[in-house]
């Protein structure tokens, strides 16, 4: 059977049909034309491929529909997989054992056999092409750029377990405290970030314990649900610690974090400082870290940090500058160039990262604001592209605050004079003079050759600062007042 589309059809192939691909990336080049049990044998020694628990899970699942489709490369004759080797090696192995030479895994293979009574004639479902580059782009995009698919994290899981019945008692509690959460008065953003990776860990750690029962008047009964004795004490002081776990800090002061509330007796200390008239407080709070980012959109921001005026030669870290940074993984990379991997001590592994700091910020603009670029287009291209709509946006915000929002060319060319980041353009320029140069960067991740100097990345830092700070207050800005 097959359906056929433009450039690709869609069959059903017989295993015994289809073809390991030898010039696979999770190959060495010394596997290029190895025959078909080399190959597997590759694939079984490699612990980091999973073959068992893979097959278990097909043996088990066997009566599923297939839910992903091989793609396949059809050439003088032959199927060629060009993705889905993995779960092709899986079905081969399942339908001939024998082509393991490893006595425990033939026999763990002829069980599978035996429990899914796989015949010769089953067929795997796939996509099939004739034109290798069409082939390779859908391996590309799996690959390279993630299929564009969202992984779920701890509360999705969560949410299925129990929607489908198979959650514990604990899944439902946290599943109940997750949705208490929501209902809050609270803005969408802080929420969403407490129950999210890198948060909801410290969150449940804090409202999950006897000590947050009894001060939130709530019981959990043996099925996980809740019970909530004082409705109003229950939501002030949950609309408290979530606060509190969003900025990682108590309103005495003292951290809230994984760190910090590690043990029974920090939590307890934590859950007894807690006050329901704070709740009153939060809002305040909120409303005093309400900013307007320069294109005009709300945002919040957590508590200001303070910035370092230390020498280079005395400052442990790369980077000594506040900046607010709303991208979860770009602030984790921030916040280990920051306070985490001291520069004198790991030199290389910070050079590296300030390369992925600089590159992920450069995306991440670019992506916010819907810039239009190439596919092609290389780093340099990309900062300059983002230097140009920055110094822009930045002239025109000033120009509008002095009441000139139809500037003429000279009266924009005459602001934005004043706003350019040069040390930024020096980066994307190549000039072999320059020791601000994407090339430097570059050469840090892959000339073996290249040593990067601890005191010299404090001052690219140095230099670079002013232009990070800009860009991601571009996103927080702070809001004027208006004149009454």
């Amino acid at each position: 059977m097959s359906t056929q589309t433009s450039k690709w059809n869609k069959k059903e192939i017989a295993i015994k049909d289809l073809a390991l691909w030898d010039e696979n990336p999770r190959f060495p080049e010394e596997y290029f034309s190895k025959n078909e049990s080399e190959l597997i044998e590759y694939f079984l020694r490699k612990k980091e491929f999973k073959i068992e628990s893979f097959a278990k899970e097909v043996a088990k699942e066997f009566d599923l529909p297939q839910l992903e489709k091989l793609v396949v490369f059809q050439y003088k004759g032959k199927n060629i997989v060009l993705e889905g080797n993995r779960r092709l090696v899986v079905y081969k192995l399942l339908l001939n054992p024998s082509l393991t030479s490893n006595p425990s895994l033939k026999t763990l293979f002829e069980s599978f056999q035996k429990q899914t009574k796989i015949k010769d004639s089953f067929r795997l479902e796939a996509n099939v092409t004739t034109i290798k580059d069409e082939g390779l782009r859908f391996v590309d995009r799996k690959h390279n750029r993630g299929n564009n698919e969202v992984g779920w994290g701890e509360p999705e899981r969560r949410n299925f377990a129990v929607r489908r019945s198979h959650g514990g008692s604990k899944d439902i509690l946290r599943v109940e405290l997750a949705s208490a959460v929501k209902k809050l008065p609270l803005p969408d953003s802080i929420k969403e970030a407490v129950l999210s990776r890198g948060l909801v860990t410290t969150f449940y750690r804090v409202v999950d314990n006897a000590a947050a029962r009894k001060k939130l008047r709530y019981e959990v009964s043996e099925s996980g649900t809740i019970g909530i004795k004082d409705q109003k004490i229950f939501n002030d002081l949950l609309k408290v610690i979530t606060y509190n776990v969003w900025t990682k800090k108590d309103f005495n002061g003292g951290d809230v974090d994984s760190r910090s509330l590690n043990k029974t007796r920090a939590i307890e200390n934590y859950i007894a400082g807690l006050q329901v008239k704070d709740a009153a407080r939060v809002d305040k709070e909120i409303q005093k870290s309400t900013k307007e980012t320069l294109f005009g959109e709300q945002v919040i921001l957590t508590p200001a940090r303070t910035k370092s005026n230390q020498l280079s030669s005395e400052r442990k870290y790369l980077i000594n500058s506040s900046i607010y940074i709303q991208s979860f993984r770009i602030n984790d990379i921030y916040d280990e160039l920051r306070k985490k991997i001291e520069v004198d001590n790991a030199p290389n592994a910070v050079a590296v990262l300030f390369r992925v700091f600089m590159e992920c910020s450069i995306d991440c603009y670019i992506d916010t604001h819907k810039l239009k670029i190439k596919d092609d287009t290389k780093l340099a291209g990309k900062i300059l592209k983002v230097v140009d709509h920055l110094e822009d946006a930045i002239a025109l915000r000033r120009l509008a605050e002095e009441g000139n929002k139809t500037p003429t060319p000279e009266e924009f060319k005459k602001v934005k004079d004043k706003v350019k980041f040069k040390n930024m353009r020096r980066v994307a320029t190549k000039d072999n003079n320059s020791i601000l140069s994407v090339e430097t960067f570059h050469d840090f991740v892959h000339d073996y050759k290249t040593s990067p100097i601890p005191s010299e990345l404090k001052k690219y830092w140095e230099n670079l600062d002013s232009f990070f700070v800009a860009l991601w207050s571009s996103f927080v800005t702070v809001k004027k007042k208006k004149s009454k």
